[in-house]
């Protein structure tokens, strides 16, 4: 009777570790590019008034390996544009950022791009950064932590509507 008592309170003491590794491993941060150092909220509206045209983007990046610079970077950024006559256009593009540096006072990156849906790649690039692959595109975002209201003009003057970049560093 005691051995078998011995024998499930191992056997529960064995299920028990197995269980509190798959907890402990499965709580860990997926970190595809290394511990991000910085994460970047951005977006932005513009509407030219009486003219049926207006604009808007809201995407976020991080970037990792490194304090002022590093060689890892993701960004996700979903845009619109809308034009009179029902023309205009919406997507999403992905930014693989293979270089950074923000010793300049903004985030300045190096990398590729994809459009999805592939068919707008073309407009959806010409917003920014400006071709699949970029190279020392300055993206105007401040690199210090903190909120940014620079208004709508810094994006289009005479536009009507808002811009915000919440600039977070991580320890």
């Amino acid at each position: 009777m005691l051995r078998r008592f011995r024998r499930a309170v191992l056997a529960l003491t064995v299920i028990g570790l197995l269980a509190v590794a798959v907890v402990a491993s499965s709580a860990s941060p997926a970190l595809a590019y290394g511990k991000a150092n910085w994460q970047v909220a951005i977006n932005g509206t513009a509407n030219f008034p009486s003219t049926g045209t207006a604009f808007g983007f809201w995407g976020w990046c991080e970037f990792a390996g490194g304090v002022t610079s590093g060689n890892d970077g993701d960004c996700q950024f979903a845009q619109y544009f809308h034009a009179p006559a029902g023309s205009g256009f919406t997507c999403h593009l992905s930014l693989n950022v293979s270089s950074w540096n923000a010793s300049g006072g903004t985030f300045v990156i190096t990398g590729s791009a994809a459009v999805n849906p592939t068919s707008l790649t073309g407009p959806c690039l010409g917003i920014f950064p400006g071709s699949a692959d970029f190279k020392g595109v300055d993206t105007g975002i401040p690199a210090a932590a903190g909120r940014y209201h620079p208004g709508v003009s810094a994006l289009a003057p005479g536009a009507v509507g808002e811009f915000n970049i919440t600039v977070t560093q991580i320890p």
